[in-house]
């Protein structure tokens, strides 16, 4: 498995199209489904064009989701991550884009502190959280989550705990 990341450029909005397809994914990330394909083609062209934090994740040379931060502020961000292709959920791929995003945002970014919050329900999301050794920090709020009202569940990652606790990564199957 090669999973990489890469900045937004034209043509990858396809994918979205892609995703906004599959039932799944929809619920799960809060899409309306079957939006007609150019709405969806011009909101993603305008989206990447506008976004600096961006990045498309790829697995063997398919965009498969992407991640982002959001709310960049002094050098603090929420990080959020969806994998639009349902056949690859469960292998280790969004584990290894967070990897490569925390890796730039406390490389190159120089954040020093990483936030997120995932649905209660989400069992893969909270997993994932851990596995990037996230603490969580509280619940607080509730979002709708496929179709219900559900509690969030916030998570932290201080620069200091990812750079003692990881290496570089070389070889994104031992995140699987």
């Amino acid at each position: 498995m090669n999973v990489s990341l890469h900045e937004w450029r034209p043509g990858d909005e396809e994918a979205a199209v892609r995703w906004s397809r599959d039932q799944a994914f929809c619920l799960l990330n809060g899409w309306t489904p079957d939006l007609p394909a150019e709405q969806v083609r011009e909101w993603w062209r305008q989206r990447g064009t506008q976004a600096q934090a961006l990045r498309m994740i790829e697995m063997d040379r398919q965009i498969v989701g992407y991640a982002e931060w959001q709310g960049i502020q002094a050098g603090v961000a929420e990080l959020g991550i969806a994998l639009g292709d349902s056949r690859v959920w469960g292998k280790g791929v969004g584990a290894a884009a967070g990897r490569l995003m925390l890796e730039w945002a406390f490389g190159s970014l120089d954040f020093h502190m990483v936030w997120a919050e995932v649905h209660e329900p989400n069992a893969r999301s909270l997993a994932l959280m851990k596995k990037l050794a996230f603490s969580e920090i509280g619940r607080k709020g509730i979002e709708e989550y496929q179709g219900q009202m559900v509690p969030m569940v916030q998570f932290e990652l201080s620069r200091r705990t990812f750079l003692n606790g990881f290496r570089p990564l070389t070889n994104v199957d031992d995140l699987v």
